[in-house]
């Protein structure tokens, strides 16, 4: 009975403790970055393409090896191949027993030897090659191919990193979006409490005799607007969310965020680098880099084809038509020499020197402009965080005009309207705050990768 009570006991205490259940993860613009990066779809192509590169380097490199073929082929005629009928004319019968006489025979021999018969040969045989040629002079064509297929694999590197770029870019304005709403909503709260005083107050005074009915409706007309704009902030963050979540790989999961917004926003000046030395690390200034790279190489490779290459080998040749098989071995040498490409290359290799001019061109053009776009990133960083200055100046001007409307208020010498004004003025100052602070982080970022450094 004992044993009974106790398990009782055991399973109320057991029923009435609460469930543990594993925290849901919060997820920092850290983690997001990185997720976006594991599973953005433009990273695994982009890895994958470095792969194909990689393959062309090693095609290209098997250039330098012999090119060995063989062959073989074994036959059988329904008829000889060689089949030919052949006689002796008299004059040439008498030549020959002139020479059977000469060499002390009897020409009577001659009498039982036909004057006419047919020739037949091969009407089956085996033929069999093997070959190999090294080439030792193509105009520089192997060596420049198999710099070209190096090349394109670093190019696609870069292109890949350009592609890091972007999505860091892209998660960057997707948290900070999110984030901007956590905090507007958190604003939201504020005003709430802030309401629900003034509604107090007014409803309070309009009890006394003090106010009219007015005012509580004014309250009233404003926390409706308040509660409007917490629909849609509601609505704006679900959508935010699932964009967010879709991003960086965890699509249709009810993702949370670090919504605390930063304390500190350094002046721009501490993040300032030179920018003309910057420029070599902007990928976009190494990819124009390798573009004229390219180029000459592909102008090395045009001229190449006028040049005459050069090839030795061997080749090792089996037959077997009459039943006695017999191998060959052949030493071969070759030289080739384009003649007839002459006329229509060399306007090849002019068409190439042009768009080398071309590549020259654009990459001075696109490195001034990398600079503009530099300048223009940091003045973009430069201008938020003014903006956050002037935000908070705005906080402490709306913040004590509020509570000198409020004091004003209950002294009587203040309308609701100006009250409400004083707190609208006041939300208004956070939310200009908030956005201040997200397009600050948005445009450091956006600095960090103009300027090819890593995002803080």
């Amino acid at each position: 009975m004992k044993s009974l009570k106790t398990y009782i006991m055991l399973g109320v205490l057991l029923l009435s403790a609460p469930v543990l259940l594993p925290a849901q993860k919060v997820y920092t613009i850290a983690d997001c970055r990185r997720m976006a990066l594991d599973n953005n779809i433009k990273i695994k192509n982009g890895l994958v393409n470095i792969e194909q590169a990689k393959e062309q380097e090693k095609e290209a490199f098997s250039k330098y090896f012999p090119t060995v073929s063989a062959s073989g082929t074994y036959f059988r005629s329904s008829d000889y191949l060689i089949k030919e009928k052949m006689s002796m004319s008299p004059s040439e019968q008498q030549q020959l027993a002139n020479t059977i006489t000469q060499l002390g025979l009897n020409p009577s021999a001659l009498s039982s030897l036909p004057t006419s018969f047919t020739l037949q040969a091969i009407d089956h045989g085996t033929l069999v090659n093997l070959m190999a040629m090294q080439p030792i002079y193509a105009g520089g064509q192997i060596t420049n191919g198999n710099k070209l297929a190096k090349l394109q694999t670093e190019i696609r590197r870069l292109q890949l990193q350009q592609s890091k770029d972007d999505i860091l870019n892209t998660t960057e304005q997707y948290y900070n979006q999110l984030l901007t709403l956590y905090e507007k909503q958190k604003t939201l709260d504020v005003v709430d409490c802030q309401l629900q005083r003034i509604h107090q107050d007014a409803e309070n005074a309009y009890k006394e005799g003090v106010s009219n009915k007015n005012d509580v409706l004014s309250v009233e007309l404003k926390q409706n607007e308040v509660a409007t704009n917490r629909l849609k902030l509601d609505n704006g963050i679900k959508l935010c969310k699932m964009v967010l979540a879709q991003y960086i790989g965890v699509a249709g999961e009810d993702i949370k965020i670090d919504t605390k917004l930063v304390d500190e926003t350094p002046n721009p000046a501490v993040y300032f680098t030179d920018h003309l030395m910057a420029l070599s690390n902007r990928t976009e200034s190494q990819l124009l880099d390798k573009n004229v790279e390219a180029n000459v190489l592909q102008t090395k490779l045009k001229r190449g084809a006028l040049l005459p290459t050069v090839a030795v080998g061997a080749a090792g040749v089996y037959q077997d038509l009459s039943n006695t098989g017999h191998v060959q071995l052949i030493g071969l040498a070759t030289v080739s020499i384009p003649i007839s490409d002459w006329w229509s290359t060399r306007h090849s290799v002019r068409r190439q020197q042009l768009a080398e001019k071309i590549a020259r061109q654009t990459r001075d053009d696109s490195r001034q402009m990398l600079l503009i776009q530099m300048q223009s990133a940091y003045n973009d960083l430069d201008n938020a965080y003014k903006q956050i200055e002037l935000a908070k100046k705005s906080i402490e001007k709306s913040t004590e005009n509020l509570r000198l409307n409020q004091d004003y208020y209950h002294a009587g010498t203040s309308t609701m309207s100006d009250l409400l004004n004083a707190q609208t003025q006041s939300q208004q100052a956070h939310d200009q705050y908030t956005d201040a602070v997200a397009q600050y982080l948005n445009c450091r970022t956006a600095y960090f990768l103009t300027t090819g450094r890593q995002v803080q």
